[in-house]
Order: structure tokens, then sequence, then C-alpha cells
């Protein structure tokens, strides 16, 4: 730490500066001939300080014998005043020292207070009592950071190491932050929401405390939560509110250590703070994130030079990056970091922790905090995703749950349920454009607020509105935001065709301008929950029969069809019609599904799935209709000619990937049953498929391989099994290995070297 006698002289001389600040010019003098370390004199006191690194005794007798005769000398030249000498060692004084300063002060006649033998940490002290307040900070919340099982904010945490980038792709740790941080760099950390931003600025915290308990360095870091300083400005009144959050008593004494240098700044959330004045008026939302970040600003301009600051925050908070630097006032410097989600390996290695040693199903999110979710919920162990069904719909359903509950304890009086509401309906919103993703204007999303919660929102309805989880920025010039994932969005929108199952006449959207109906995991997860409450397959088709006949929106009627056929049961009903709609996928696997009483008139069908034992007449009619692709037929001659009338095709399946010919191909049959297996689950990322799926289309013998064709590919890590309900269903895996690995299979079985084809002969 300190290499000379010299250095460690200028450190103690420093810090005495800033205790007694009225003596900020004092410091080495020559008294009767002799260098004195220091003399600080104040309006009431005079302080004597000789400070060494050595452990010597003679060392000790000296500085002592030193500090004595110059406190006679004072007392009698400054009456008025009283005299204290200070020996300060860089270690803790050894008790032959401590005795030898005890003996001269007695040799000299003095009080025994009026010198005292110190180690360099118990002067600093006097500024900043760093220790106490790492021990304090340590029991109080990092940011957004709990138990997900109990909801606790302290509790031992197992920090996975995650991936952060600078702009140029060199990578960094918690470890090399701090390293940054403590020879004065400076960091912003992005990342989006759920990504592991508190968690990272924790590990940071811990690893800069621990360097400073070991005595690697003199800086120690204070971390503030940025959501706890609503509308402060000023950095003293931050630090002091922080001080007391924590029960940090001396509370001024933090302002001094920052103000000194001895303090690395951490200021987690700067999309959690909310400004004061918020109106409602959507045309002045960059004005309002750059009028809440005036408390960072000021951090950031009044930082001791040579002290380094980093500021965590969500991604997408700002429209642009160019408004993020003028927001955030980054000086010249300051590094933007961005937090990425979990690799492959990584993704691997958490679920180890927590006891899953299975394939990774492909659905599952990357990012921390939802798979934190998951695992609090018992939902990523096999034996529960087995038997209590951790499906896409389950688990994603479960996922907006636990996300409401968070943003909840951040927007004071909106409740859990609210919060997701507000979330599905502005999901619904982004339905205006052909992705389904957005842009969603202010406005809206203003308007969103008004028609849930029914009233405007007020400082701290603003920062749930500008952190809404799921939105990223889009323009920078109107605000607008987007979806910034697709299966979330779908997620998310299930949820709200559920609530318009359950009340049809209270709409509440404009759907003039909706562009397409939802995907089949939007209306998985509307059927599980029509399912959950009891909501019988005529209640779905009153629904849907409501929306037509009041001429609601023809989008919602498609949303509601798919959701019958996720029900799975026969339609009793008169002809629906359902016209100029756009569906992107419609999938026909599931021989009890049935929408033989709808048409589709004049409409675009982006992907049709037609399995190779799916009744045709349960099959809806399609009338002037315009298809992207066909799977499971060879080409228009392969429909039936009275469900399929006028319609175009832009393209049909391959004829050597049908169920038909890979079983016309000459390989043993156990083979051919897993190329057809393969080809289900592999055919589109993320589906799923019921295990009674894979033995339709099969003879008597091929389904005998089944079971132990789906047995190889389990333990070959290609396929993991889950349920819904009493249904067992089969997904393929995420690792970018198993899609490659299938996918070549698929290409060339006869030239395949695969060890798969050797194993599956047996079968």
């Amino acid at each position: 730490m300190f290499t000379t006698d010299r250095e460690f002289e200028d450190e103690v001389r420093r810090i005495a500066r800033l205790l007694w600040p009225s003596a900020q010019f004092d410091g080495a003098s020559m008294e009767d001939g002799r260098e004195r370390d220091g003399v600080f004199e104040t309006s009431e006191f005079v302080h004597v300080v000789e400070c060494t690194v050595s452990h010597a005794l003679e060392k000790a007798r000296n500085d002592s014998s030193k500090i004595t005769k110059l406190i006679r000398k004072l007392v009698v030249k400054k009456p008025t005043k009283f005299i204290k000498g200070w020996f300060v060692t860089l270690d803790e004084p050894t008790a032959e020292q401590r005795t030898a300063v005890k003996e001269t002060v007695a040799k000299e006649k003095l009080q025994a207070a009026q010198v005292v033998a110190v180690s360099f940490d118990q002067f600093r002290a006097q500024l900043v009592d760093a220790r106490s307040y790492l021990d304090r900070r340590r029991s109080y919340p990092f940011g957004s950071v709990r138990d997900p099982t109990t909801g606790a904010s302290t509790f031992n945490l197992q920090y996975m190491p995650l991936t952060i980038l600078d702009q140029t792709g060199n990578e960094y740790d918690a470890h090399a932050i701090g390293e940054g941080l403590l020879t004065g760099a400076s960091y912003i950390l992005v990342g989006d929401y759920g990504a592991g931003k508190s968690a990272t600025m924790r590990e940071l915290f811990l690893d800069l405390a621990e360097r400073f308990w070991r005595n690697k360095t003199l800086t120690f870091p204070i971390l503030l939560n940025l959501r706890d300083h609503h509308g402060q400005t000023d950095p003293v009144e931050a630090l002091e509110r922080h001080a007391r959050r924590i029960g940090f008593a001396d509370q001024s004494s933090l302002v001094r250590a920052w103000r000194g240098g001895f303090a690395v700044l951490l200021l987690d959330g700067f999309d959690e703070i909310a400004a004061a004045g918020w109106a409602g008026k959507t045309k002045t939302l960059k004005e309002l994130r750059f009028r809440s970040m005036e408390l960072v600003r000021s951090f950031v301009r009044e930082a001791p030079a040579g002290v380094g600051v980093i500021l965590a925050g969500r991604a997408h908070f700002f429209d642009s990056q160019r408004e993020m630097e003028t927001a955030l006032t980054p000086r010249r410097g300051f590094g933007l970091l961005q937090l990425a989600e979990f690799s492959e390996e990584q993704l691997s290695q958490f679920l180890g922790r927590h006891g899953w040693s299975d394939s990774v199903p492909e659905w599952l999110p990357s990012r921390p905090l939802l798979l934190a979710y998951l695992v609090s919920r018992n939902l990523l162990t096999p034996e529960v995703m087995a038997e209590a069904g951790t499906d896409p719909a389950t688990g994603w359903d479960t996922l907006l749950s636990r996300i409401a509950d968070r943003e909840a304890e951040l927007e004071a009086g909106i409740d859990p349920e609210t919060v997701r509401h507000l979330i599905e309906h502005v999901a619904m919103l982004a339905r205006n454009s052909f992705d389904g993703l957005g842009p969603l204007s202010p406005d809206a999303i203003l308007g969103a607020f008004r028609v849930v919660c029914g009233y405007p929102p007020d400082d701290r309805g603003a920062v749930l509105l500008q952190r809404l989880p799921g939105l990223g920025g889009h323009q920078s010039e109107d605000g607008s935001r987007v979806f910034v994932d697709a299966d979330f969005v779908e997620a998310a929108r299930g949820g709200a065709i559920a609530r318009i199952v359950e009340n049809p006449y209270a709409l509440g959207f404009d759907t003039e301008s909706w562009q397409s109906s939802v995907r089949p995991l939007a209306a998985q997860i509307a059927a599980l929950k029509a399912e959950r409450s009891k909501q019988s397959q005529g209640q779905v088709l009153a629904a849907l029969h409501h929306v037509l006949e009041h001429d609601v929106a023809h989008t919602v009627a498609a949303d509601l069809a798919q959701v019958l056929l996720e029900l799975g049961e026969s339609i009793d009903s008169e002809p629906i019609y359902i016209r100029e709609v756009i569906v992107p996928e419609l999938r026909f696997d599931d021989p009890s599904g049935d929408l033989h009483a709808v048409e589709f008139q004049d409409s675009v069908v982006g992907t049709l799935a037609i399995g190779p034992d799916f009744p045709v007449e349960r099959l809806p009619k399609f009338v002037r209709t315009h298809f992207g692709e066909v799977e499971g037929r060879t080409g228009a001659g392969d429909l039936p000619a009275d469900r399929f009338v006028d319609c175009e095709y832009d393209g049909f399946e391959e004829p050597a990937r049908t169920t038909n010919a890979i079983m016309s191909l000459g390989l043993p049959v156990g083979t051919k049953v897993m190329l057809t297996v393969l080809k289900k689950l592999y055919a589109q990322k993320g589906a799923g498929r019921k295990e009674a799926a894979f033995y339709r289309g099969l003879d008597t013998r091929a389904q005998a391989c089944v079971g132990q064709v789906l047995a190889l590919l389990r333990r070959e890590g290609l396929v993991a099994k889950s349920s819904r309900g009493t249904q067992q269903i089969w997904l393929c895996t995420r690792s970018r290995d198993s899609r490659r690995r299938a996918l070549a299979l698929l290409a060339a079985p006869n030239a395949s070297v695969d060890s798969l084809i050797e194993q599956s002969r047996a079968f």
C-alpha cells in the first residue's frame, strides 16, 4: 500500500487536513531544528502528529519524545488551546511501542490522554469509521436483489459471474471493474430487465470491501440504491439519508470520506428515480428523464478527481445512448459496459446449483432474474417439470406473476394483479405492428395506465411506466417503446385474452389497427388460465361470438379460435366467419382439436402445420387465404379441396421431410422413428409436442419404438420431458449443439456417422 515513509506521511497529513479543515494549510514543520511530520492548529486545538511504518521500539521512543517536548513548548506559547499528540503507525502499534509512548508521557509529566498511539486505521476512523459502514451496508438491501423464495432482501446469494462486455468486445468481471474504479476509471453498467445488474453491483461492492478489509487499498465502496432518493438532487443530502437508512450514526463522516477521495461510489438503479413534478404530459418524457437524473449528474460533477464512479440501470430506460450520456453527464473516461444474459454454459451451471441435471428446454429464458423466479417456485426440478407441468405456458405464466410482484414493490399503492394487468394491456396495444412488438407511443402507454388503474399516474407511477418490464427504446425523437422479447409479449397477451374470455363486454381496446392474431404461446396461456378458473369451452365460444356480433375485432376472434384449438374439444356451433386477419401460425397436431365451424376469409396465415393423422373434417375452412408455408403436406393437391377454396401458397414442406417420406426410407424402424421425433421437435424453435403426437401416423411396429427413442434422445440431451396437467410434453433443448446435431441427422440420415444412428438400430 505504501512503499516509503514519505508516502505514508503524505497520506496521514491528507487525512489530518480533512479531519481539521481549518488547518488545511498546515502540515510538516521545523521546530527546534527538528522536522515534525505534522502540526495542525485549529481555533481550539493544536494537533502534533508523528507517523511511521516501522515496528521498531526505538522509533516509538524517539517520536513520542519529539511529540511530548513540542507539547510542553506549545502549552506555554498557546495557553488557551488544548495540545494533543498523535503517534500513528501503519499497522497496529505493538505492545512495546504503546508502553514506550506511555513511559515518555509519564516522564514528561503530561496527562495520559494528551498523547495517543493509534494505527492508521484508527486515525482514519476519526474521519470515517469505514469498517462500521461496511458492516451496516451489508445488512441493507442491494437494489432489487431479493431471495426469490421468501422475498427477503438479506440472504445468502450465490452469485453467478455474468459476461460483461465493453463497446469493443472486451470482457470484464466484478473484480476487473473494481480494479478500474480504484485507479480512477468510471463506468455505466447497463442491462435488460432481470439481467442481474443489482446482483453484479452487490458483488462489486463485496469485492471492493474485501480489498479494504485486507488492507489492499485505502478506498472503501459506498453503494446507494437510487430508488431510496426520490426527489433528491444534492449529493450531501443523499449520502446523509443513505447513512440514516442503513443505521450508520456518523452521517457527515460519510460525506467527508467521499469528498476526501476515500470512497468509490456505486449508484444502482438510475432508471428507478422518480422526478417531482410529473404532470402526465408525455411530450416532456425526455425532459422528465433528464430532470430525474440531477442527483446522478451532481455526484458525477462533484466526485473528487481520481475516484471512480459506476452507474447502473436498464439499457432501454433512455431512448438512445446519446440521451443517456446527456442525462447522466458522464465525464470523459466513462466506459459503457453491457451485461449479457446467461450463456449456455452459465445457464447449465446456474441450474446445476439448484439440482437440475437434465437437458434445458429451449423455451426457458436465459435472464438470471427470470430463472431465479422459476427456481424459487420449484419449477426447475426434473420431478416437478415432469409431474406438475412446466411447459412454456405454465413457466411464462408463473414468470409474469412474479415479475408483477416485484414491480409492485416499487410502485406503492398498485397491487401485483394490477401491475400484471397493465403489462398485459400494453402488450395488446403493441399489436398495431406486423411483428406485434410495437412501437408504442408515450401517449398510448399513459392511456393504458389510465384504463387499467382508473386515474393518471403520479410521480412514482411515471417511474413504473418508464421501466415497464419487457419494453425498450425505439425512436429517440418521440420516446416510443417496443417490446424486446417476443415470448414475453406473447405470454402477456395470453393473460389479456383470458380476461376477454372472462368478460368480453369490457374489451377496453381500440382494435381497428391491430395487424395480426396471437401466436400459439399466448393461446396456450389463455387456455391454461381458462382451465384453472374452470371456464368451459362454451364460455370461450360465447366470447368469440360476442366480439363478432358487435364487430369488435376479427383479430380477437382469431385469438379466441386458437384458444378453442388449444382446449382440444369438439365445437358445436353455427358457422363462425373471421375475415381479413393475419395469423402468424396455426398448428393442427392434436386430433382432439376442432375448428370445423370456423371459416377464415381473405386472410393471411404465416405457417400452417397439419399433423399426419389430424382429421381433415376438423380443419377450419379457408377461403381466399394466402399461406406462407404449409408443413405436413407436399402441395395444394395434398389438401382437401372443400376446406381450402381459392387459396394461394408460397411453399410446402419438402417431400423428403414429411413423416411419410421419412418412414419410407431404407433405414431400421427405430432410426426412422427417431428421425420423425426430431423433425416434430426441431422443425420450429421452442416447439413442444404432446407425447401422443409421436405415435400418430405410425404403424404398430413403429409405435412400439417411440418410448425407447424418447428415452435415448433424453439421455443424449436432445429432448426434455415436461407435462401440462395430465399430458406429457416433450421439448427440444436450448443447446446449439443439440439443434445442429438434430438438423444434421435430418439432412443426411443415410450418410450420418452420429452414434444415435447405431443406437437406434437396436429398437
